[in-house]
């Protein structure tokens, strides 16, 4: 089943690259034929060429959006699982908090972003705590759904057997949420990316929102969408390694 299951995957990736390609080749002439000036729209191979220009420094602030949105990501975790198994256990604390995180991830973040850093200054801790924001909600809903997800017969058996809540939680409940989790990681590692350009957008010194807002400004359209490439490349690591984890810890979801 492994064996099948990685060849469809890499079947499945090929026929993704054959279209992206295409597509690439169509807008290198289409582009071109249209007689659409460059700095408005311009050709993958001028953005390729952006990008390995050693002025534009894309590599160093890549590194930087990735630094930011790994952090972010790390803390949206931990208190994402905190705040799960606090509401699993005692529900009158999701009764209270629950409608103000729902508050929270209803603030636009075009106009938090600043806020964040006036209060925190513009390093690294404000992107990663604007990333941790768009990470957090996401896998806190999946976790929740997750580990309520056995049957109340279930529950009843591992009681009946005298097991404790927390050995309920490690042998039942955990088990039976890891594929909601791995969804909710999927999700919350393209946000934390976002969340960390949104961030950068707002002031930064570094990064690839720096770049995308400097690179506009002076109408280096070419150089903006490296950065734009770059960043949905951070985005498509991070799901794919969590993919990859699933697929090899969640074993006993690979027919489904």
């Amino acid at each position: 089943m492994k064996a099948i299951t990685s060849h469809n995957l890499f079947h499945r990736l090929g026929l993704s690259l054959v279209l992206g390609v295409v597509l690439l080749l169509l807008l290198e002439w289409g582009l071109q034929a249209a007689g659409i000036p460059v700095y408005l729209l311009p050709p993958p191979s001028r953005v390729i060429t952006a990008a390995l220009q050693p002025e534009v420094r894309l590599l160093y602030h890549t590194g930087a959006t990735a630094e930011a949105a790994l952090l972010g990501l790390a803390v949206g975790i931990c208190v994402a699982f905190s705040l799960a198994i606090v509401f699993l256990f005692v529900r009158p604390i999701e009764d209270v908090l629950y409608p103000w995180i729902l508050v929270g991830q209803s603030l636009p973040s075009v106009a938090l972003a600043p806020l964040l850093m006036v209060w925190l200054g513009p390093g690294i801790a404000a992107r990663a705590a604007m990333a941790a924001l768009f990470a957090s909600f996401p896998l806190l809903i999946a976790t929740i759904s997750g580990l309520r997800r056995p049957a109340p017969e279930q529950l009843a058996m591992m009681e009946a057997y005298g097991a404790s809540k927390w050995q309920i939680l490690r042998m039942l409940r955990l088990p039976a949420a890891l594929p909601f989790i791995f969804s909710g990681l999927r999700v919350a590692g393209a946000l934390a990316v976002i969340g960390a350009l949104v961030s950068e957008l707002a002031g930064a010194g570094q990064g690839l929102g720096y770049l995308i807002t400097t690179s506009t400004y002076r109408l280096a359209t070419d150089r903006a969408f490296a950065a734009v490439a770059a960043a949905a490349g951070l985005a498509l690591i991070l799901h794919s390694l969590f993919l990859w984890l699933e697929h090899l810890i969640v074993y006993w979801e690979r027919e489904r």
